[in-house]
């Protein structure tokens, strides 16, 4: 499916800004919108918004959303909710993938991200509470998990401070800083396989005063709109492999699309 449709922008910022502002999307209001792309806090009101049969985009992980309840207004409202793409470590969890497919004797991750936060910030950390946070990057976490190892998967997700892991095999470190480094945003990725370890790393620059964060996010996002419109009701995640969404059978059953 191909734009333009009616497209509601709830939020407020530079992100919401951008994305209301893209050439393709003709923004409407919520009580006449196809898709609404959702970049606030406010669950109930993205809940309410597919019980009345408007398909979302949110920003929001999936980790922190009341699943019973999505999965009842998706059914209700006959509607599509896509979640979990709107935070810039896809790039990085893109990246794992890539190596991945080359190689499956990867034993252990590292992701270090390296973000400065300007004053006026970036999304998440200018729109959501300091509480939701952490579910990106438990999102992170199973995602790279995904991309790189097969069977079983790990225990529940640990914090410590701004390091967060996912049993022995995967650390995902964020380093957070203000106005004082030179790159906007860089992502190192180590991995360990029985012959060594390898480094990548991706460095991210501003461009036309947009910090690449926002950046990133807003190219998920808008790609997921024609996507989720066109998808059957339910729940359907961005399969890193390839360029659509699909309902995806490698999740659990807990987190897979409603029928």
């Amino acid at each position: 499916m191909t734009f333009p449709f009616p497209v509601a922008v709830l939020g407020a910022g530079p992100l919401a800004d951008r994305i209301a502002a893209h050439p393709d999307i003709a923004v409407a209001p919520p009580s006449s919108a196809a898709v609404v792309a959702h970049l606030t806090a406010d669950i109930d009101a993205m809940v309410a918004h597919l019980g009345a049969g408007r398909d979302v985009v949110t920003a929001l992980p999936l980790d922190v959303l009341p699943l019973a309840e999505v999965r009842a207004a998706c059914r209700n409202g006959s509607s599509t909710l896509h979640a979990t793409g709107g935070f810039q470590s896809a790039v990085a969890a893109r990246l794992t993938s890539a190596l991945a497919a080359a190689t499956r004797e990867i034993t252990r991750i590292e992701l270090i991200e390296e973000l400065e936060l300007p004053d006026d910030s970036v999304y998440p950390w200018n729109t959501v509470p300091e509480e939701m946070v952490p579910g990106y990057y438990f999102s992170g976490l199973r995602v790279l998990e995904d991309a790189a190892f097969t069977g079983a998967r790990s225990e529940t997700p640990g914090q410590a401070g701004e390091v967060y892991t996912l049993g022995d095999r995967i650390t995902y470190r964020s380093i957070r800083t203000r106005g004082t480094s030179a790159v906007a945003l860089r992502y190192r990725l180590i991995t360990t396989t029985a012959a060594g370890t390898a480094t990548a790393t991706v460095d991210f620059h501003p461009t036309d005063g947009v910090h690449p964060a926002d950046h990133l996010t807003s190219v998920d996002l808008v790609k997921a709109l024609g996507p989720v419109h066109a998808s059957d009701p339910g729940i359907v995640l961005r399969d890193l492999n390839i360029t659509y969404l699909v309902p995806d059978d490698r999740l659990p059953q807990s987190i897979r699309a409603c029928r």
